[in-house]
């Protein structure tokens, strides 16, 4: 999972390099409108682990299969989906933020050119729930290194022998999730391969009772995911009203949020796998363990990350951007970045459990309240505290997601020991 920003954390160094706080802006703006996107439809991640972690569980391979190819083709049709909306999204996603032709320019070929990336990018999601539900996290970690570290060399490589600017970011992102996504295609031929000999494939790809467990699932896990998104984006819409040095600032802070937060979602991640798999065998005693482990393991990852940013946080600002009035300023909000993983870990904890666990009804309801408090907060704390009440209002967020979600912890834990259907 540190790969994952790792890639926004060199396409913003790259472009905080050419000498203007727009470049950092446009490829922030850029990537937060890809993440509202493409988080949207996480839940052909997460909906997909946590299924096929259960029928991994209940040893039923085959199934783990079917629900891997029914998520594989939701997501190339939601992907071509996307790329005959392109317009109407861009201009949705920058309607809310301030003017500016410079950035806003720079962001529509960013955007333009990255979109064609959709299917692909949707197919990994599915891909990659499919491999952590099955447990095979070490084929997860080599697409993930192999996306990410392509993405990265090309971008440095499009930087430094081309001309081709913030087009090269996005040309690069594009090039590494289609060659990504064959190689994930490659390593789940096998659980792919058994479901796809049961023949005819369109009466079981195409059933009724399958596919709306999998949309009632999924459903609530893409109101969860917007929600979530939306409040992201609205600290992004937040940031650009203020000006766009603090937009280009955030940017570089949330990148430093992002891979703390990445590094601990392996926790959640496996997490996610244990609690599926538990319920598959019903399996209380199997889920305590686990639970207490990403616990213990959590925190601590939590804290070495908060030490980390208080010792280096100065230089790594300074690795992202060359800009002096940026870096200064950046300093004044650290501070937040610092002490984020501790606020933040509970809540990525939560998610993974709930996500095995397939109770996507209740993080619908936990985050629908969260983004509501959220909204209120900020707009109380930012006309008093500007930039630092946009950072308090995250601290809410991140708080008031855990807190909701435990509302339902009780009623979890009662229903691991049930069926799966039960527990759905």
């Amino acid at each position: 999972n540190s790969m994952v920003p790792m890639v926004g954390i060199v396409d913003t160094a790259v472009m905080g390099r050419m000498g203007s706080p727009e470049w950092i802006a446009a490829t922030a703006v850029g990537a937060i409108l890809f993440s509202s996107i493409y988080w949207v439809f996480g839940f052909l991640r997460m909906g997909t682990g946590g299924l096929v972690a259960q029928a991994y569980g209940a040893n039923d391979l085959a199934d783990a299969g079917r629900l891997s190819i029914r998520a594989l083709f939701i997501a190339a049709s939601l992907g071509l989906l996307l790329i005959a909306l392109q317009v109407p999204l861009l201009t949705i996603g920058l309607a809310a933020l301030s003017e500016s032709s410079d950035w806003k320019a720079l962001t529509t070929t960013y955007f333009s050119i990255r979109i064609l990336s959709a299917p692909a990018t949707l197919m990994l999601y599915a891909i990659l729930g499919s491999l952590i539900g099955l447990q095979q996290m070490s084929h997860v970690f080599l697409l993930q290194f192999v996306l990410n570290l392509l993405n990265i060399v090309l971008t440095i490589s499009f930087f430094l022998h081309t001309s081709l600017g913030i087009a090269g970011v996005a040309l690069a992102t594009v090039i590494s999730e289609y060659t990504t996504l064959l190689l994930g295609l490659y390593v789940s031929r096998q659980v792919l391969r058994q479901a796809w000999a049961l023949k005819p494939v369109t009466p079981w790809l195409l059933d009724p009772v399958a596919c709306l467990k999998y949309f009632r699932i999924s459903g609530n896990l893409f109101i969860r995911t917007l929600c979530l998104t939306l409040a992201f984006y609205w600290m992004t819409v937040l940031g650009s009203r203020i000006g766009v040095v603090t937009l280009a600032i955030n940017a570089l802070l949330l990148h430093l949020v992002h891979f703390a937060s990445y590094c601990m979602d392996g926790y959640a991640h496996a997490i996610e796998s244990v609690t599926g798999y538990s319920v598959g065998r019903r399996s209380p005693d199997m889920f305590k363990q686990a639970v207490r482990a990403s616990i213990e393991l959590g925190l601590i990852t939590s804290i070495v990350f908060s030490l980390l940013y208080w010792c280096t946080g100065d230089t790594l600002l300074a690795l992202m951007s060359t800009d002096k009035n940026v870096q200064t300023l950046a300093l004044e909000w650290l501070p937040w970045v610092i002490f984020a993983p501790i606020i933040g870990i509970w809540s990525f904890l939560l998610d993974g459990i709930f996500i095995g666990a397939t109770r996507s009804a209740n993080m619908r309801d936990s985050m629908m309240l969260s983004l509501l408090i959220f909204v209120v907060s900020t707009v109380i704390l930012v006309p008093l505290m500007g930039n630092h009440g946009v950072w308090l209002s995250y601290y809410v967020l991140m708080i008031i997601r855990a807190a909701t979600l435990m509302r339902y912890w009780t009623p979890l834990k009662q229903g691991i020991a049930q069926t799966p259907e039960l527990a759905t």
